[in-house]
């Protein structure tokens, strides 16, 4: 379909009804001055741009201004940012609009940013993540500098309902009532009646099951049947899913499968035979779902104390300028380690140069270093902290390696080459061996081998002395620990606390909550957010200097990897 024209200038143009309504530095100062640059040509072309027939389409730019100026003020809704562009002078100047013209509607919005999470055809990627790139290479051009890069990680809370498991289960089943009476055009009502779920009818959950919360076995039997009520009407709806149009089974079948999920994750069977809730030390580690309606979101915990339920927002950025190189959303229980690598792949494919990374712990460990450094990465963080056992006062790392002459020494001083490949967590590692007359008559035996057994296990078998099980990166991860040692590279490391205001950047453009359902839109948000933070710290920067922005193409990266 064609797109809109508003190139024509007019008087009324917002700029000529409020001169000087757009004030240098800000972000919509920054988008007016980058007009039509801020999506690429061959990015702008994919989006409605090649049929002469139909009704005139809103242009990419402006949608594209929209979708930022949504997140200015801490984020709202698509909604709230179509309405305010109706009657805002300043955003509609920030996206070249006249005064006395229409908004895109709603709709429109979201199908933009639907599209914008699509993979271009050009370079296999998102498309919010080519218009970002784009801003990458924009700032380094216009502020080139040597710079500090840094990796850390913050909750992003989750757009969908909390829920105990209880009400996961309630709520979950009937909400897919409700669908399936939506969609096949019957009376949810009369559906719960015809599927023996009446509970379904109350206005509460609990309240519908009418028992006494406070009486353990009445508890237990009555998550006991709403589990076997939340099996029977999913086996009996998916058994009748040829009833629905096509296009609305996908939806059924993610809530049914999301639902059989709480129950494989949360309940456990007791001495009865009854279904009931399973008791979890370590919610943040179990992939468990907390949320029917975001059913992507984890729990998960940023530290002992601090837990969260949702996603995890990733971010690499430079702590001299303030740029965000690159950014990403994983579930809440994922580790800090493969999405920082990805963020690293995504940086050095773009032609970002990194040198040294600060990172934290959570970054430090020894696989974690071994994939930065093949990346010609050296990595600025804590190694793993030494493991103590309580039954042994003389640990592994007080034992001297020579990995060169494959000999290991004891801290009595006692060298031995004995050694053999052996399976530690699903690896093969190698373990160091001392006779076990040495160790008997060793001064340390008792802080070292205190249980150190005076016969063979079994006949014909020879007793063992101390035996040293080697990680299986033990190289590795012993530099780690004696770089550590140098008090240069600790001060170094303490620059990384200056990060946070990266992450406070990110919170403060509305990266804290996710505002749509989902992992895609979490990413989607996250990247508009880094764009809108990107272009308003380019902005304060060329009003610093009263300099025009570049007019002149800039080069993008294209290859898909």
């Amino acid at each position: 379909m064609p797109l809109k024209d508003f190139s024509q200038r007019s008087f009324f143009d917002p700029e000529t009804i409020s001169p000087g309504i757009l004030t240098p530095g800000t972000l919509p100062w920054m988008l007016s001055q980058l007009g039509e640059s801020l999506v690429p040509r061959f990015l702008a072309a994919e989006w409605r741009g090649a049929g002469p027939l139909g009704r005139e389409g809103w242009p990419s730019r402006i949608l594209m201004d929209l979708c930022l100026l949504r997140w200015l003020d801490g984020g709202m809704s698509r909604l709230g940012a179509c309405n305010r562009l109706k009657t805002d002078l300043v955003w509609r100047a920030a996206a070249g609009l006249p005064a006395n013209d229409e908004a895109p509607h709603e709709k429109t919005v979201r199908e933009f940013e639907a599209w914008l999470i699509e993979r271009t055809p050009s370079c296999d990627l998102p498309r919010y993540m080519v218009v970002l790139q784009r801003v990458v290479h924009l700032f380094e051009s216009e502020a080139p500098a040597e710079r500090i890069w840094m990796e850390d990680s913050t909750p992003m809370l989750c757009f969908g309902a909390l829920r105990g498991t209880v009400r996961l289960l309630g709520d979950g089943l009937r909400g897919l009532v409700r669908r399936w009476a939506r969609v096949t055009r019957t009376s949810a009502k009369r559906l719960a009646q015809d599927l023996d779920v009446r509970w379904l009818n109350a206005r509460s959950i609990k309240g519908g099951l009418d028992i006494d919360w406070r009486d353990q076995d009445a508890r237990h039997s009555v998550v006991d049947r709403l589990a076997r009520d939340v099996l029977r009407v999913v086996g009996e709806l998916q058994s009748r899913m040829y009833e629905v149009a096509p296009h609305h089974q996908l939806a059924l079948h993610q809530r049914c499968a999301a639902l059989l999920k709480v129950i494989e994750d949360d309940l456990v069977g007791d001495d009865c035979g009854r279904l009931v809730i399973a008791i979890h030390k370590h919610h943040d580690k179990l992939d468990r779902i907390v949320s029917i309606t975001d059913p992507e979101a984890r729990s998960g915990g940023k530290s002992r104390k601090q837990k969260f339920k949702g996603f995890k927002l990733s971010v690499l950025g430079d702590l001299v300028s303030g740029l965000i190189a690159a950014v990403t959303v994983v579930a809440g229980n994922a580790g800090d380690g493969p999405p920082g690598h990805e963020l690293l792949r995504r940086a050095k494919a773009m032609g970002v140069r990194i040198r040294r990374l600060l990172a934290d712990s959570a970054y430090g460990g020894t696989a974690d270093r071994l994939v930065v450094s093949s990346m010609g990465i050296e990595l600025v963080a804590p190694p793993q902290k030494v493991q103590i056992k309580k039954d042994c006062a003389l640990q592994k790392h007080l034992f001297d390696i020579d990995f060169e002459r494959e000999r290991a020494t004891c801290p009595a001083g006692v060298a031995t080459e004995t050694h053999s490949l052996v399976r530690l967590n699903g690896e093969q590692v190698t373990q160091y061996e001392w006779p076990h007359a040495t160790c008997g008559a060793c001064r340390l035996r008792q802080d070292c081998v205190p249980k150190l057994k005076t016969g063979p296990k079994k006949r014909g078998q020879q007793p063992k002395g101390r035996r040293l099980k080697l990680h299986a990166d033990e190289e590795t991860l012993r530099a780690a620990r004696g770089a550590w040692t140098d008090p240069a590279l600790r001060q170094e490391y303490r620059r990384r606390g200056e990060g946070e205001r990266l992450i406070a950047r990110m919170v403060q453009f509305g990266a804290r909550q996710a505002r749509a359902f989902g992992l895609a839109a979490a990413n989607l948000q996250a990247h508009c957010v880094a764009i809108a933070a990107n272009l308003a710290l380019l902005a304060k920067l060329l009003a610093d200097r009263s300099a025009p922005v570049r007019a002149d193409p800039l080069p993008l990266f294209q290859d898909s990897g």
